[in-house]
């Protein structure tokens, strides 16, 4: 098999990009543990229109099996679930994509609830929106202004 041909040395470049690409997507999922700070949260209808912005510090802690989501740094307050389901879609890690999150999230009284977490990137600006099954009229839009991978 000859491989100096143009077109065999076009097809190996194109399969290792393509290795490299899935690598950089997974490595978004695979992750060991990342943290996004949002300092402002908008509570949204059933068809995403803004209601109301609240100026508050909110943190999501993503790791492998779960994530919490900690209001103004009270870990005693926080929403956690272990995933049910994840995929991510990322061209870019941080820039765009998103990873969705399908989780069963436990306030701190106990109450669980069916919860979607969107995490997506455009062109940089990356925002967290949180949907609840059992309160349809009723999602959670974070606007990440920092976000960090931990060890």
């Amino acid at each position: 098999m000859n491989t100096n041909t143009p077109v065999m040395k076009k097809n190996i470049f194109l399969a290792i990009a393509l290795c490299g690409c899935g690598v950089t997507i997974k490595a978004q999922c695979d992750n060991g543990k990342l943290r996004y700070t949002s300092k402002k949260t908008e509570s949204l209808d059933a068809s995403k229109m803004v209601k109301d912005t609240r100026d508050e510090e909110v943190t999501v802690e993503v790791t492998q099996k779960n994530i919490s989501i900690i209001p103004r740094g009270d870990s005693g307050g926080a929403l956690t679930g272990d995933f049910t389901d994840i995929s991510c879609l990322w061209n870019e890690a941080f820039v765009n994509g998103k990873t969705i999150i399908h989780t069963t999230l436990t306030d701190p009284n106990g109450n669980p609830k069916c919860a979607t977490v969107t995490i997506e990137g455009d062109n940089g600006k990356i925002t967290i929106l949180v949907e609840a099954t059992e309160m349809p009229d009723r999602k959670l839009r974070l606007l990440v202004n920092k976000h960090e991978q931990l060890n």
